[in-house]
Protein backbone atom coordinates (compact mmCIF):
# COMPACT_ATOMS: atom_id res chain seq x y z
CA UNK A 1 0.00 0.00 0.00
CA UNK A 2 2.81 2.40 0.87
CA UNK A 3 4.46 1.71 -2.46
CA UNK A 4 1.23 2.72 -4.29
CA UNK A 5 1.04 5.89 -2.25
CA UNK A 6 4.67 6.71 -3.06
CA UNK A 7 3.94 6.25 -6.79
CA UNK A 8 1.01 8.67 -6.56
CA UNK A 9 3.24 11.15 -4.80
CA UNK A 10 5.90 10.90 -7.50
CA UNK A 11 3.25 11.42 -10.24
CA UNK A 12 1.86 14.40 -8.37
CA UNK A 13 5.33 15.93 -8.01
CA UNK A 14 5.88 15.74 -11.79
CA UNK A 15 2.51 17.42 -12.51
CA UNK A 16 3.21 20.16 -9.98
CA UNK A 17 6.03 21.49 -12.20
CA UNK A 18 3.52 22.55 -14.92
CA UNK A 19 1.32 24.59 -12.58
CA UNK A 20 1.66 28.40 -12.12
CA UNK A 21 3.88 29.40 -9.21
CA UNK A 22 1.11 30.15 -6.66
CA UNK A 23 -0.51 26.70 -7.17
CA UNK A 24 2.93 25.00 -7.18
CA UNK A 25 3.77 26.35 -3.73
CA UNK A 26 0.50 25.15 -2.22
CA UNK A 27 0.62 21.66 -3.73
CA UNK A 28 4.35 21.15 -2.99
CA UNK A 29 3.68 21.93 0.66
CA UNK A 30 0.82 19.38 0.72
CA UNK A 31 2.95 16.69 -0.91
CA UNK A 32 5.82 17.31 1.50
CA UNK A 33 3.41 16.95 4.43
CA UNK A 34 2.10 13.62 3.08
CA UNK A 35 5.63 12.38 2.43
CA UNK A 36 6.69 13.24 5.97
CA UNK A 37 3.66 11.45 7.39
CA UNK A 38 4.41 8.32 5.35
CA UNK A 39 8.01 8.33 6.47
CA UNK A 40 6.91 8.58 10.08
CA UNK A 41 4.50 5.71 9.55
CA UNK A 42 7.24 3.56 8.00
CA UNK A 43 9.70 4.16 10.82
CA UNK A 44 7.26 3.99 13.72
CA UNK A 45 7.79 1.00 16.05
CA UNK A 46 4.10 0.79 16.79
CA UNK A 47 3.51 -0.05 13.14
CA UNK A 48 4.62 -3.68 13.98
CA UNK A 49 1.51 -4.44 16.00
CA UNK A 50 -1.37 -5.89 14.09
CA UNK A 51 -3.92 -3.59 15.65
CA UNK A 52 -1.89 -0.56 14.96
CA UNK A 53 -1.13 -1.87 11.48
CA UNK A 54 -4.82 -2.20 10.74
CA UNK A 55 -5.51 1.33 12.00
CA UNK A 56 -2.65 2.68 10.05
CA UNK A 57 -3.82 0.84 6.95
CA UNK A 58 -7.31 2.31 7.35
CA UNK A 59 -5.83 5.73 7.88
CA UNK A 60 -3.53 5.22 4.92
CA UNK A 61 -6.43 4.08 2.78
CA UNK A 62 -8.40 7.18 3.69
CA UNK A 63 -5.37 9.29 3.07
CA UNK A 64 -4.85 7.57 -0.28
CA UNK A 65 -8.43 8.31 -1.33
CA UNK A 66 -8.06 11.91 -0.22
CA UNK A 67 -4.82 12.11 -2.11
CA UNK A 68 -6.43 10.63 -5.25
CA UNK A 69 -9.23 13.20 -5.10
CA UNK A 70 -6.74 16.00 -4.56
CA UNK A 71 -4.60 14.80 -7.43
CA UNK A 72 -7.66 14.55 -9.69
CA UNK A 73 -8.77 18.08 -8.74
CA UNK A 74 -5.30 19.45 -9.24
CA UNK A 75 -4.97 17.67 -12.59
CA UNK A 76 -8.29 19.14 -13.81
CA UNK A 77 -7.23 22.57 -12.63
CA UNK A 78 -3.87 22.06 -14.30
CA UNK A 79 -5.52 21.22 -17.64
CA UNK A 80 -7.76 24.29 -17.37
CA UNK A 81 -4.82 26.50 -16.60
CA UNK A 82 -2.88 24.95 -19.48
CA UNK A 83 -5.74 25.74 -21.87
CA UNK A 84 -5.88 29.32 -20.61
CA UNK A 85 -2.13 29.61 -20.97
CA UNK A 86 -2.26 28.32 -24.56
CA UNK A 87 -5.03 30.81 -25.43
CA UNK A 88 -3.06 33.69 -23.91
CA UNK A 89 0.04 32.62 -25.81
CA UNK A 90 -1.91 32.51 -29.11
CA UNK A 91 -3.50 35.91 -28.42
CA UNK A 92 -0.08 37.33 -27.58
CA UNK A 93 1.27 36.03 -30.89
CA UNK A 94 -1.66 37.57 -32.80
CA UNK A 95 -1.17 40.91 -31.04
CA UNK A 96 2.55 40.84 -31.77
CA UNK A 97 1.88 40.09 -35.43
CA UNK A 98 -0.65 42.94 -35.74
CA UNK A 99 1.70 45.28 -33.88
CA UNK A 100 4.59 44.35 -36.15
CA UNK A 101 2.44 44.93 -39.24
CA UNK A 102 1.21 48.26 -37.90
CA UNK A 103 4.75 49.34 -37.07
CA UNK A 104 5.88 48.36 -40.57
CA UNK A 105 3.12 50.51 -42.11
CA UNK A 106 4.01 53.43 -39.84
CA UNK A 107 7.69 53.15 -40.69
CA UNK A 108 6.90 52.97 -44.42
CA UNK A 109 4.67 56.04 -44.11
CA UNK A 110 7.36 57.94 -42.24
CA UNK A 111 10.07 56.93 -44.73
CA UNK A 112 8.03 58.07 -47.74
CA UNK A 113 6.32 61.11 -46.22
CA UNK A 114 7.40 64.43 -47.75
CA UNK A 115 6.98 66.04 -44.33
CA UNK A 116 9.62 65.98 -41.62
CA UNK A 117 8.24 64.32 -38.48
CA UNK A 118 10.11 65.35 -35.32
CA UNK A 119 9.66 64.52 -31.64
CA UNK A 120 11.15 67.10 -29.29
CA UNK A 121 11.40 66.67 -25.55
CA UNK A 122 10.39 69.28 -23.01
CA UNK A 123 14.05 70.31 -22.85
CA UNK A 124 13.99 71.23 -26.56
CA UNK A 125 16.24 68.35 -27.63
CA UNK A 126 15.40 66.16 -30.62
CA UNK A 127 14.38 62.60 -29.76
CA UNK A 128 13.29 61.50 -33.22
CA UNK A 129 13.57 62.64 -36.86
CA UNK A 130 11.93 60.97 -39.86
CA UNK A 131 13.88 60.11 -43.03
CA UNK A 132 12.51 63.22 -44.79
CA UNK A 133 15.03 65.29 -42.82
CA UNK A 134 17.83 64.19 -45.14
CA UNK A 135 15.79 64.83 -48.31
CA UNK A 136 14.74 68.32 -47.22
CA UNK A 137 17.63 69.65 -45.14
CA UNK A 138 20.51 67.31 -45.98
CA UNK A 139 21.09 65.99 -42.43
CA UNK A 140 21.02 62.32 -41.49
CA UNK A 141 18.35 61.77 -38.80
CA UNK A 142 20.76 60.05 -36.38
CA UNK A 143 23.07 63.09 -36.54
CA UNK A 144 20.43 65.34 -35.03
CA UNK A 145 19.25 63.07 -32.20
CA UNK A 146 19.95 64.77 -28.87
CA UNK A 147 20.61 68.18 -30.47
CA UNK A 148 18.67 71.36 -29.65
CA UNK A 149 15.94 71.73 -32.26
CA UNK A 150 16.13 75.54 -32.36
CA UNK A 151 19.85 75.74 -33.11
CA UNK A 152 19.21 75.43 -36.88
CA UNK A 153 16.54 78.19 -36.96
CA UNK A 154 17.42 81.57 -38.46
CA UNK A 155 18.29 84.15 -35.77
CA UNK A 156 15.58 86.51 -37.02
CA UNK A 157 12.96 83.75 -36.59
CA UNK A 158 14.27 82.22 -33.36
CA UNK A 159 12.36 84.51 -31.01
CA UNK A 160 8.99 83.68 -32.60
CA UNK A 161 9.89 79.96 -32.51
CA UNK A 162 10.71 80.11 -28.79
CA UNK A 163 7.37 81.79 -28.08
CA UNK A 164 5.60 79.13 -30.16
CA UNK A 165 7.44 76.27 -28.39
CA UNK A 166 6.64 77.83 -25.02
CA UNK A 167 2.91 77.75 -25.78
CA UNK A 168 3.15 74.06 -26.75
CA UNK A 169 4.83 73.34 -23.41
CA UNK A 170 2.10 75.20 -21.54
CA UNK A 171 -0.98 74.04 -23.47
CA UNK A 172 -1.40 70.38 -24.55
CA UNK A 173 -2.86 69.67 -27.97
CA UNK A 174 -2.40 70.98 -31.51
CA UNK A 175 -1.03 74.48 -31.97
CA UNK A 176 -1.24 76.91 -34.89
CA UNK A 177 1.07 76.81 -37.92
CA UNK A 178 4.34 78.71 -37.91
CA UNK A 179 6.75 79.65 -40.70
CA UNK A 180 10.48 80.05 -40.18
CA UNK A 181 13.83 79.61 -41.89
CA UNK A 182 16.08 76.63 -41.12
CA UNK A 183 19.70 76.21 -42.10
CA UNK A 184 20.34 73.52 -44.73
CA UNK A 185 23.37 71.26 -44.47
CA UNK A 186 24.95 73.22 -47.35
CA UNK A 187 24.61 76.49 -45.40
CA UNK A 188 21.59 77.91 -47.25
CA UNK A 189 18.31 78.87 -45.60
CA UNK A 190 15.13 76.91 -46.30
CA UNK A 191 11.61 78.08 -45.41
CA UNK A 192 9.60 75.53 -43.41
CA UNK A 193 5.97 75.53 -42.35
CA UNK A 194 5.43 73.57 -39.11
CA UNK A 195 2.56 72.58 -36.87
CA UNK A 196 3.14 71.22 -33.37
CA UNK A 197 1.13 68.85 -31.21
CA UNK A 198 1.98 68.77 -27.50
CA UNK A 199 1.84 65.11 -26.34
CA UNK A 200 3.96 65.45 -23.21
CA UNK A 201 1.24 63.78 -21.13
CA UNK A 202 0.90 60.85 -23.55
CA UNK A 203 2.96 57.98 -22.12
CA UNK A 204 3.62 56.55 -25.58
CA UNK A 205 5.17 59.82 -26.85
CA UNK A 206 6.09 62.05 -23.89
CA UNK A 207 7.19 64.84 -26.19
CA UNK A 208 6.06 67.45 -28.72
CA UNK A 209 5.31 66.09 -32.18
CA UNK A 210 6.20 68.55 -34.99
CA UNK A 211 5.27 68.08 -38.66
CA UNK A 212 7.26 70.34 -41.02
CA UNK A 213 7.18 70.83 -44.78
CA UNK A 214 9.28 72.87 -47.17
CA UNK A 215 7.57 75.99 -48.57
CA UNK A 216 10.56 77.52 -50.33
CA UNK A 217 8.78 77.48 -53.71
CA UNK A 218 5.69 79.15 -52.27
CA UNK A 219 7.78 81.81 -50.53
CA UNK A 220 9.65 82.57 -53.74
CA UNK A 221 6.34 82.90 -55.59
CA UNK A 222 4.98 85.21 -52.88
CA UNK A 223 8.16 87.29 -52.99
CA UNK A 224 7.99 87.53 -56.78
CA UNK A 225 4.33 88.52 -56.53
CA UNK A 226 5.08 91.24 -53.99
CA UNK A 227 7.89 92.52 -56.17
CA UNK A 228 5.57 92.52 -59.18
CA UNK A 229 2.97 94.42 -57.18
CA UNK A 230 5.60 96.95 -56.15
CA UNK A 231 6.64 97.47 -59.77
CA UNK A 232 3.02 97.75 -60.86
CA UNK A 233 2.32 100.24 -58.12
CA UNK A 234 5.29 102.38 -59.17
CA UNK A 235 4.21 102.30 -62.81
CA UNK A 236 0.68 103.22 -61.81
CA UNK A 237 1.93 106.17 -59.80
CA UNK A 238 3.54 107.77 -62.84
CA UNK A 239 0.49 107.40 -65.09
CA UNK A 240 -2.86 109.14 -65.14
CA UNK A 241 -4.55 105.86 -64.19
CA UNK A 242 -4.55 104.44 -60.67
CA UNK A 243 -4.34 100.96 -59.16
CA UNK A 244 -5.55 99.56 -55.84
CA UNK A 245 -5.54 96.53 -53.55
CA UNK A 246 -8.36 95.76 -51.13
CA UNK A 247 -8.42 93.02 -48.50
CA UNK A 248 -11.69 91.11 -48.18
CA UNK A 249 -12.74 90.43 -44.59
CA UNK A 250 -14.73 87.32 -43.54
CA UNK A 251 -17.81 89.50 -42.94
CA UNK A 252 -17.83 90.56 -46.61
CA UNK A 253 -16.41 94.06 -46.11
CA UNK A 254 -13.37 95.36 -47.99
CA UNK A 255 -10.47 97.23 -46.39
CA UNK A 256 -8.11 99.29 -48.53
CA UNK A 257 -4.50 98.06 -48.43
CA UNK A 258 -3.11 100.65 -50.85
CA UNK A 259 -4.14 102.99 -53.65
CA UNK A 260 -1.74 104.79 -55.98
CA UNK A 261 -1.42 108.56 -55.78
CA UNK A 262 -3.02 109.01 -59.20
CA UNK A 263 -6.37 108.65 -57.42
CA UNK A 264 -5.98 112.22 -56.19
CA UNK A 265 -5.58 113.52 -59.76
CA UNK A 266 -8.80 111.82 -60.84
CA UNK A 267 -11.05 112.30 -57.82
CA UNK A 268 -9.37 114.84 -55.55
CA UNK A 269 -9.36 112.23 -52.74
CA UNK A 270 -6.12 111.21 -51.09
CA UNK A 271 -5.32 107.45 -50.84
CA UNK A 272 -5.30 107.53 -47.03
CA UNK A 273 -8.94 108.68 -47.08
CA UNK A 274 -9.92 105.20 -48.35
CA UNK A 275 -7.91 103.07 -45.91
CA UNK A 276 -10.97 102.19 -43.86
CA UNK A 277 -13.34 101.17 -46.68
CA UNK A 278 -13.76 100.39 -50.35
CA UNK A 279 -14.70 103.39 -52.45
CA UNK A 280 -17.69 101.56 -53.94
CA UNK A 281 -19.32 101.75 -50.49
CA UNK A 282 -18.44 105.40 -49.94
CA UNK A 283 -19.55 108.73 -51.34
CA UNK A 284 -16.84 108.76 -53.99
CA UNK A 285 -18.98 106.57 -56.30
CA UNK A 286 -21.99 108.14 -57.97
CA UNK A 287 -25.20 107.08 -56.11
CA UNK A 288 -26.78 105.74 -59.31
CA UNK A 289 -23.83 103.36 -59.89
CA UNK A 290 -23.11 102.22 -56.33
CA UNK A 291 -25.71 99.43 -56.07
CA UNK A 292 -24.74 97.94 -59.44
CA UNK A 293 -21.08 97.86 -58.45
CA UNK A 294 -21.68 96.26 -55.04
CA UNK A 295 -23.89 93.52 -56.50
CA UNK A 296 -21.29 92.58 -59.08
CA UNK A 297 -18.54 92.38 -56.46
CA UNK A 298 -20.71 90.27 -54.13
CA UNK A 299 -21.26 87.78 -56.94
CA UNK A 300 -17.59 87.20 -57.74
CA UNK A 301 -16.29 83.70 -56.90
CA UNK A 302 -13.04 81.78 -57.30
CA UNK A 303 -10.46 83.77 -59.32
CA UNK A 304 -13.18 85.91 -60.92
CA UNK A 305 -12.39 88.88 -63.13
CA UNK A 306 -14.57 91.78 -64.09
CA UNK A 307 -14.75 95.14 -65.81
CA UNK A 308 -17.01 97.94 -64.62
CA UNK A 309 -17.63 101.43 -65.91
CA UNK A 310 -19.01 103.86 -63.38
CA UNK A 311 -18.91 107.48 -62.31
CA UNK A 312 -16.77 109.00 -59.56
CA UNK A 313 -17.82 112.20 -57.82
CA UNK A 314 -14.77 114.31 -57.02
CA UNK A 315 -14.50 116.71 -54.11
CA UNK A 316 -15.68 119.76 -56.03
CA UNK A 317 -18.83 117.91 -57.17
CA UNK A 318 -17.65 117.11 -60.70
CA UNK A 319 -18.40 113.71 -62.23
CA UNK A 320 -15.67 111.64 -63.88
CA UNK A 321 -16.09 108.30 -65.64
CA UNK A 322 -13.65 105.43 -64.91
CA UNK A 323 -13.16 101.96 -66.35
CA UNK A 324 -12.32 99.55 -63.51
CA UNK A 325 -10.63 96.22 -64.35
CA UNK A 326 -10.47 94.02 -61.23
CA UNK A 327 -9.27 90.57 -60.22
CA UNK A 328 -10.59 88.59 -57.23
CA UNK A 329 -8.09 86.38 -55.36
CA UNK A 330 -9.62 83.14 -54.05
CA UNK A 331 -8.16 81.31 -51.03
CA UNK A 332 -8.83 77.54 -51.10
CA UNK A 333 -8.13 77.13 -47.38
CA UNK A 334 -10.64 79.78 -46.29
CA UNK A 335 -13.02 79.03 -49.16
CA UNK A 336 -13.64 82.68 -50.04
CA UNK A 337 -12.30 85.74 -51.84
CA UNK A 338 -9.55 87.27 -49.68
CA UNK A 339 -8.28 90.12 -51.86
CA UNK A 340 -9.30 92.34 -54.75
CA UNK A 341 -6.79 93.92 -57.12
CA UNK A 342 -7.71 96.42 -59.78
CA UNK A 343 -6.69 99.23 -62.10
CA UNK A 344 -8.87 102.19 -63.03
CA UNK A 345 -8.59 104.27 -66.19
CA UNK A 346 -10.35 107.60 -66.59
CA UNK A 347 -12.66 107.49 -69.63
CA UNK A 348 -14.59 110.75 -69.19
CA UNK A 349 -13.65 112.10 -72.64
CA UNK A 350 -14.51 108.80 -74.29
CA UNK A 351 -17.86 108.68 -72.52
CA UNK A 352 -18.67 112.20 -73.70
CA UNK A 353 -17.85 111.21 -77.28
CA UNK A 354 -19.97 108.08 -76.89
CA UNK A 355 -22.91 110.14 -75.63
CA UNK A 356 -22.57 112.47 -78.61
CA UNK A 357 -22.39 109.50 -80.95
CA UNK A 358 -25.46 108.02 -79.32
CA UNK A 359 -27.30 111.29 -79.90
CA UNK A 360 -26.14 111.43 -83.52
CA UNK A 361 -27.13 107.80 -83.95
CA UNK A 362 -30.60 108.47 -82.59
CA UNK A 363 -31.00 111.44 -84.96
CA UNK A 364 -29.73 109.33 -87.87
CA UNK A 365 -32.16 106.53 -86.99
CA UNK A 366 -35.04 109.02 -86.78
CA UNK A 367 -34.13 110.47 -90.18
CA UNK A 368 -34.02 107.03 -91.78
CA UNK A 369 -37.29 106.00 -90.16
CA UNK A 370 -39.07 109.14 -91.37
CA UNK A 371 -37.44 109.32 -94.83
CA UNK A 372 -39.90 109.19 -97.79
CA UNK A 373 -37.52 106.89 -99.73
CA UNK A 374 -37.05 103.19 -99.03
CA UNK A 375 -33.76 102.69 -97.13
CA UNK A 376 -32.05 99.57 -95.92
CA UNK A 377 -28.58 98.75 -94.56
CA UNK A 378 -26.78 95.47 -95.03
CA UNK A 379 -23.74 94.14 -93.19
CA UNK A 380 -20.66 92.63 -94.76
CA UNK A 381 -22.29 89.21 -94.39
CA UNK A 382 -25.31 90.32 -96.44
CA UNK A 383 -27.75 90.38 -93.53
CA UNK A 384 -30.21 93.26 -93.22
CA UNK A 385 -29.49 95.74 -90.42
CA UNK A 386 -31.97 98.53 -91.24
CA UNK A 387 -35.36 98.39 -92.99
CA UNK A 388 -37.35 101.63 -92.70
CA UNK A 389 -41.07 102.26 -92.95
CA UNK A 390 -40.87 103.46 -96.56
CA UNK A 391 -39.20 100.14 -97.46
CA UNK A 392 -42.05 98.28 -95.80
CA UNK A 393 -44.59 100.23 -97.85
CA UNK A 394 -42.61 99.92 -101.11
CA UNK A 395 -41.73 96.22 -101.02
CA UNK A 396 -44.43 94.81 -98.73
CA UNK A 397 -42.18 93.06 -96.17
CA UNK A 398 -42.20 94.29 -92.57
CA UNK A 399 -39.02 95.04 -90.65
CA UNK A 400 -39.67 92.06 -88.33
CA UNK A 401 -39.62 89.74 -91.36
CA UNK A 402 -36.40 91.17 -92.81
CA UNK A 403 -34.04 92.26 -90.02
CA UNK A 404 -31.19 89.82 -89.46
CA UNK A 405 -31.96 88.02 -92.73
CA UNK A 406 -30.63 88.39 -96.29
CA UNK A 407 -32.57 90.86 -98.45
CA UNK A 408 -35.82 89.15 -99.48
CA UNK A 409 -36.40 91.08 -102.74
CA UNK A 410 -33.36 89.88 -104.71
CA UNK A 411 -34.21 87.32 -107.44
CA UNK A 412 -32.24 84.07 -107.27
CA UNK A 413 -30.56 84.67 -110.60
CA UNK A 414 -29.48 88.19 -109.63
CA UNK A 415 -28.22 87.62 -106.05
CA UNK A 416 -24.58 87.18 -107.02
CA UNK A 417 -24.51 90.31 -109.14
CA UNK A 418 -26.52 92.35 -106.65
CA UNK A 419 -24.32 91.46 -103.66
CA UNK A 420 -21.23 92.08 -105.77
CA UNK A 421 -22.69 95.54 -106.42
CA UNK A 422 -23.22 96.15 -102.68
CA UNK A 423 -19.72 94.84 -101.89
CA UNK A 424 -18.31 97.25 -104.46
CA UNK A 425 -20.20 100.07 -102.75
CA UNK A 426 -18.89 98.88 -99.38
CA UNK A 427 -15.33 99.07 -100.70
CA UNK A 428 -15.70 102.76 -101.35
CA UNK A 429 -17.28 102.82 -104.82
CA UNK A 430 -20.73 104.33 -104.31
CA UNK A 431 -23.41 103.72 -106.90
CA UNK A 432 -25.47 106.79 -107.90
CA UNK A 433 -28.73 106.33 -109.77
CA UNK A 434 -28.39 102.71 -110.91
CA UNK A 435 -31.58 101.44 -112.50
CA UNK A 436 -32.76 98.07 -111.15
CA UNK A 437 -35.95 96.02 -111.24
CA UNK A 438 -36.82 94.18 -108.02
CA UNK A 439 -39.76 92.00 -106.97
CA UNK A 440 -42.26 92.89 -104.26
CA UNK A 441 -43.79 90.59 -101.66
CA UNK A 442 -47.01 90.21 -103.77
CA UNK A 443 -44.93 88.86 -106.71
CA UNK A 444 -45.05 91.97 -108.90
CA UNK A 445 -41.94 93.83 -109.99
CA UNK A 446 -41.05 97.45 -109.58
CA UNK A 447 -38.50 99.60 -111.40
CA UNK A 448 -36.22 101.52 -109.03
CA UNK A 449 -33.31 103.89 -108.85
CA UNK A 450 -30.60 102.59 -106.46
CA UNK A 451 -28.07 104.68 -104.55
CA UNK A 452 -25.51 102.66 -102.48
CA UNK A 453 -22.71 103.93 -100.23
CA UNK A 454 -20.36 102.33 -97.65
CA UNK A 455 -21.03 102.42 -93.86
CA UNK A 456 -17.92 102.67 -91.67
CA UNK A 457 -17.36 102.28 -87.93
CA UNK A 458 -15.47 104.69 -85.65
CA UNK A 459 -12.18 103.11 -86.66
CA UNK A 460 -12.78 103.66 -90.37
CA UNK A 461 -13.50 99.97 -91.07
CA UNK A 462 -16.28 99.27 -93.57
CA UNK A 463 -19.05 97.29 -91.86
CA UNK A 464 -21.64 97.28 -94.66
CA UNK A 465 -23.54 99.52 -97.05
CA UNK A 466 -26.60 101.78 -97.00
CA UNK A 467 -29.02 101.42 -99.93
CA UNK A 468 -31.64 103.99 -100.96
CA UNK A 469 -34.38 103.12 -103.45
CA UNK A 470 -36.57 105.51 -105.48
CA UNK A 471 -39.66 104.35 -107.40
CA UNK A 472 -39.14 104.66 -111.16
CA UNK A 473 -42.64 103.55 -112.19
CA UNK A 474 -44.21 107.02 -112.39
CA UNK A 475 -41.14 108.47 -114.01
CA UNK A 476 -41.13 105.69 -116.60
CA UNK A 477 -44.81 106.29 -117.32
CA UNK A 478 -44.14 110.01 -117.91
CA UNK A 479 -41.15 109.13 -120.07
CA UNK A 480 -43.30 106.81 -122.19
CA UNK A 481 -45.90 109.54 -122.69
CA UNK A 482 -43.16 111.96 -123.61
CA UNK A 483 -41.78 109.56 -126.17
CA UNK A 484 -45.25 109.10 -127.67
CA UNK A 485 -45.71 112.84 -128.03
CA UNK A 486 -42.32 113.15 -129.66
CA UNK A 487 -43.19 110.47 -132.19
CA UNK A 488 -46.42 112.29 -133.10
CA UNK A 489 -44.52 115.45 -133.86
CA UNK A 490 -42.39 113.63 -136.41
CA UNK A 491 -45.39 112.30 -138.49
CA UNK A 492 -45.90 113.78 -142.11
CA UNK A 493 -49.71 113.92 -141.91
CA UNK A 494 -51.58 115.60 -139.11
CA UNK A 495 -52.44 113.44 -136.19
CA UNK A 496 -56.18 113.80 -136.84
CA UNK A 497 -55.89 112.18 -140.33
CA UNK A 498 -55.95 108.73 -138.78
CA UNK A 499 -59.43 109.42 -137.47
CA UNK A 500 -60.89 110.42 -141.03
CA UNK A 501 -62.02 107.70 -143.57
CA UNK A 502 -60.31 107.57 -147.02
CA UNK A 503 -63.66 107.86 -148.99
CA UNK A 504 -64.54 111.10 -147.35
CA UNK A 505 -61.11 112.39 -148.11
CA UNK A 506 -61.29 111.54 -151.82
CA UNK A 507 -64.79 113.09 -152.14
CA UNK A 508 -63.59 116.21 -150.56
CA UNK A 509 -60.63 116.39 -152.91
CA UNK A 510 -62.93 115.86 -156.03
CA UNK A 511 -65.23 118.64 -155.04
CA UNK A 512 -62.30 120.88 -155.01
Amino acid sequence: MLETIYKYLETLQEQVKHLPHPQQAILIKTVETLSTSLQEMATSRQFESATNNAAKLVEAENLNRLLERTVAQQAAQLRKLQEQLNEEINQHRRDNKALTKSEAKLQAALRNSPDIITIVGSDGRVRYHSAALERVLGYKPEERIGKIHGELIHPDDLLSWKAYFGKLLEFPGVGATIEYRTRHADGSWIYLESIGNSLLHDSSVQGILIASREIEGRKQAESALLESQRHYKIMSQITSDFAYSFKALPNGNFVCEWVTEALARVSGHLPEELTASGWWSSDIVHPDDREMLIKQLEGCTSRGMGVNEYRIVNKNGGVRWVRDCWQAVWDKTEGRVVRLWGACQEITDRKQVELKLQLVNKVWQAQIASAPLAINCTGNDGRTLVWNRAAEELFGWTAAEVLGQPLPNIPEGQKQDFYALLKSAGNGKPENGLEVSLPKKDGSSIDLWLWAAPVQDAGGETVGSINIFSDLSERKRIEDERQKLASLKNMEEPFWARYVSPAKTKKKNGDN
